[in-house]
């Protein structure tokens, strides 16, 4: 279910973007949103308040007050988080390990699976199928070990593979660039879900009576993110061609804080 990482949730007063993550090439996040807060200042004491309460309400309904998550995620990114910006910031290295693995994307899009075993030194991926493939890279993409945004990253992945079953069955060297960018989709959005789940949604597992109604709810809101994932890589024209590993960073920052956007908007509308 993604959910590993969970834990009883962040203190209000804690920093919007805590100074251990890693913050790299920060400059370049879009820059969209207005009166959004661009340094890393200690959070309101109750800036997480309402988007709890918001998301509980949801909890309690079994799933049935759809509006009332996504109201609640975009009082999350707005409010708790002070803007898209700020909300991206806040998944530290999870980022580092979504433009490694759009980087491996872009390479297997151009070179093939060749290309792929020569740039991470490994051998015979192209005798394996497509979830053992990706499996195997596991530890390019996301290093085991470290700070809690390295975990999310690492069970985001995994989790995606797992999520795509019918790669099993596929030669690794006959996957396509589509496929391998579905894969990076899956990723980023169970990197945001467990973010989310972690900040203000951590009663998802505790509150509903039994495990089947905590799935559905689980599969409710990343089926959310991963449609507003599919609508910022759309919007952004993202061409996973020739990449270069700086640019690979780039739109990882760009799809990431336009997915924020997107889903702050949409939840407004509720």
């Amino acid at each position: 279910m993604g959910t590993s990482t969970h834990n009883i949730g962040q203190k209000g007063h804690t920093p919007l973007v805590p100074s251990w993550l890693e913050q790299p090439n920060t400059e370049n996040l879009l820059n969209t949103e207005k009166n959004e807060i661009y340094s890393t200042p200690i959070g309101e004491q109750n800036r997480f308040t309402q988007p709890r309460g918001e998301f509980t309400r949801y909890i309690n309904s079994n799933g049935r007050d759809v509006g009332m998550a996504k109201r609640s995620i975009a009082n999350y990114v707005r409010n708790s988080m002070g803007g898209s910006r700020n909300a991206t910031l806040r998944l530290g290295a999870a980022r580092n390990s979504s433009s490694r693995l759009l980087n491996i994307t872009s390479i297997f899009a151009s070179g093939g699976t060749q290309a792929v075993e020569q740039y991470l030194s490994l051998e015979n991926l192209s005798k394996k199928n497509a979830m053992d493939a990706l499996l195997t890279i596991t530890d390019f993409v996301c290093p085991d070990g470290g700070p809690q945004d390295e975990g999310i990253a690492r069970n985001a992945y995994i989790t995606a593979i797992e999520e795509t079953p019918e790669i099993a069955s596929i030669p690794f060297e006959e996957l396509t660039a589509e496929q391998m960018l579905l894969i990076v989709q899956k990723s980023m959005a169970n990197v945001i879900c467990s973010r989310i789940i972690n900040d203000i949604g951590n009663k998802i597992i505790m509150l509903p009576k039994n495990m089947n109604v905590a799935e559905k709810l689980v599969i409710q809101i990343k089926e959310f993110i991963k449609g507003a994932i599919s609508d910022a890589i759309s919007k952004l024209n993202v061409d996973v061609n020739n990449l270069s590993q700086r640019k690979s960073i780039d739109i990882v920052d760009a799809v990431y804080q336009t997915t924020f956007e997107i889903i702050a908007e949409v939840g407004d509308d509720e």
